[in-house]
C-alpha cells in the first residue's frame, strides 16, 4: 500500500510553462491525500521560490528543498532534517566562482543569495519570462557572496553558465572538491550540496520519521538530481520527458509532465490498486465469446466495477477455439464436443493462461460462468448434452481452485460482497 507520493518541480509536477500544475494532475494529488497518502514536494529550488506552487497543492504535507540539504514539515512549520556544507568547503566553491565570469546562487535558510556584480552574466536557458520574473523577484542580493559563505549555513550552489568558453575548466576544479555531490539537471547549470546530500536521503530520512518502507512510497522525477529518489522508492516513477539516466534507474515510466503523467500513474497504483482485482467470465460481461457466438451478460456481476477491478477472461478464447464453436461438456475429466472431438488440450491451455494472467495481476477471487465446461463450479453437465448438471468442475475453475483462487458463480454475488463487507 503507498503511503507517501514524493515528486519533484521542474520537468515533474509542474506543466512545461514551470509555473502551472495542471488542474487533472492536482485532482489526482488531492484525492490521494484525502485517502491519507502524505504529499511532499521534492526539488532543487529553494523554500522561497515555490509560495506558489503550494497555493496550487496547499494540501502537501512535506518540502525536501535544495536538492535535499532540508526537509521542511509544513504542518509543524518547521525544518525536521538539515545537511549544510561546512563553511570552509562552501568558501572553497565560492573562491572557485569568484575567479570567472558566472552567475551563481547561494541557497541558506530557504531563500537563494546572489551577488550583485555577478547579475550581468546571467543568461536565460529556455525559461518562460513569467516564470523568470517570479523568480528573479524572490532572490536576495548582497554585495559580497565570499563573506555571506563565512557566516551562514549554505543548503546549496547552484552555477549557471552557458558560454561554454571555461565550462570544462570550472566544472574540473569543482569536481576537484571532494566533500561536494554536483549534478546538472540542466545543461550549463552545476548544482552542488555537501557530500551525500540528495533528495533520495533527504527522503529516506523523513521516511525513517514516519516509520514509512520504501514499499509504501511512490515518487516521481525527470532530471538527474532526482535519481537517488527513483532508486529509493519502491514505486520510481521516471516521467515520460525524463533522461534517459533516470529511466534506466526508475522501476515504471508514466507519460510526460505535459501529458499530467503523474496523475495517470497515480490512477493505475494508486486508485485502481485500490480495489480488489476480481477474475470474471467475459461473457457475464457482455463479450460475445459464448461458444453460439453470444453473451450471458449479467447487470450484477457488471455492476462489481464499481467495487473491483474487473479482470476479463474466456479461457476457451485463450485456448484458441473459434466463435461459433461446437458446445463441449466433461466426460470423465475431458472437454469433448458434441459432435465427438476432443479439445481437452485447448480448454487445458485455455486454463493455463488464466492463472498465469491471475497470477501475474495477483488476483485471489473469480466470478466464473456457472455450468461451463470450463469455468463451472461445484456443479456442471454431466456430458450428455441433455442439461442434466452432476458435480463437478469446469478445467478452468478446477485448477484456479488448485491453486487457492476462490470462485464464485454468477448467482452467488452476495456472497462474495459479503465477503469483502460491502
Amino acid at each position: 500500500m503507498i503511503k507517501l507520493i514524493a515528486m519533484d518541480l521542474d520537468g515533474t509536477l509542474m506543466a512545461p510553462d514551470h509555473i502551472t500544475v495542471t488542474e487533472k494532475t492536482k485532482a489526482a494529488l488531492e484525492k490521494a491525500h484525502d485517502m491519507g497518502i502524505k504529499t511532499v514536494i521534492a526539488t532543487g529550488r529553494t523554500l522561497s521560490v515555490i509560495n506558489d506552487v503550494l497555493k496550487q497543492v496547499p494540501f502537501v504535507d512535506y518540502v525536501i528543498y535544495s536538492n535535499g540539504a532540508v526537509v521542511y514539515d509544513r504542518c509543524k512549520g518547521k525544518n525536521i532534517y538539515t545537511s549544510c556544507m561546512p563553511a570552509k568547503v562552501a568558501e572553497r566553491v565560492v573562491d572557485i566562482l569568484e575567479s570567472y565570469p558566472v552567475y551563481y546562487e547561494l541557497y541558506a535558510n530557504g531563500v537563494s543569495n546572489t551577488q550583485e556584480s555577478k547579475a550581468g552574466f546571467f543568461k536565460n536557458k529556455d525559461l518562460p519570462p513569467e516564470f523568470l520574473e517570479f523568480y528573479m523577484k524572490s532572490l536576495v542580493n548582497h554585495d559580497n557572496l565570499s563573506e555571506f559563505a563565512k557566516h551562514n549555513e549554505i543548503e546549496k550552489i547552484n552555477m549557471f553558465y552557458f558560454d561554454g568558453e571555461f565550462y570544462d575548466e570550472i566544472k574540473e576544479k569543482l569536481f576537484e572538491i571532494e566533500d561536494i555531490a554536483k549534478t546538472s539537471p540542466v545543461s550549463g547549470d552545476i548544482e552542488m550540496t555537501y557530500k551525500g546530500v540528495n533528495k533520495g536521503v533527504a527522503l529516506e530520512n523523513m521516511c525513517k520519521e514516519l516509520c514509512f518502507t520504501p514499499e509504501e512510497v511512490m515518487s516521481f522525477g525527470d532530471a538527474d538530481n532526482d535519481i537517488e529518489m527513483l532508486q529509493f522508492a519502491g514505486y520510481g516513477i521516471a516521467m515520460g520527458n525524463a533522461s534517459d539516466d533516470c529511466k534506466k534507474v526508475a522501476k515504471y515510466e508514466t507519460l510526460s509532465n505535459g501529458e499530467d503523467g503523474i496523475a495517470a500513474a497515480i490512477e493505475k497504483f494508486i486508485f485502481n490498486a485500490s480495489k480488489p482485482k476480481l477474475l470474471v467470465s467475459a461473457c457475464l460481461l457482455g463479450e460475445n465469446c459464448k461458444y453460439n457466438g453470444g453473451n450471458n451478460y449479467t447487470e450484477e456481476v457488471a455492476n462489481l466495477k464499481d467495487k473491483f477491478d474487473l479482470i476479463p477472461i474466456c479461457p476457451e478464447c485463450f485456448g484458441g477455439l473459434p466463435i461459433p464453436r461446437v458446445p463441449n461438456e466433461i466426460i470423465n475429466g475431458r472437454a469433448i464436443s458434441k459432435n465427438g472431438e476432443d479439445f481437452t488440450a485447448e480448454y487445458e491451455d485455455g486454463a493455463e493462461k488464466t492463472l498465469y494472467i491471475a497470477n501475474e495481476c495477483n488476483c485471489g477471487y473469480a466470478v466464473l460462468k456457472e455450468r461451463s465446461p470450463s469455468c463451472g463450479f461445484g456443479k456442471i453437465y454431466d456430458g450428455s448434452f441433455t442439461g442434466t448438471l452432476v458435480d463437478g468442475n469446469g478445467i478452468t475453475a478446477d485448477l484456479l481452485d488448485q491453486n487457492d483462487i476462490c470462485i464464485f458463480g454468477e448467482s452467488q454475488i452476495n456472497k462474495l460482497l459479503d465477503l469483502f463487507d460491502f
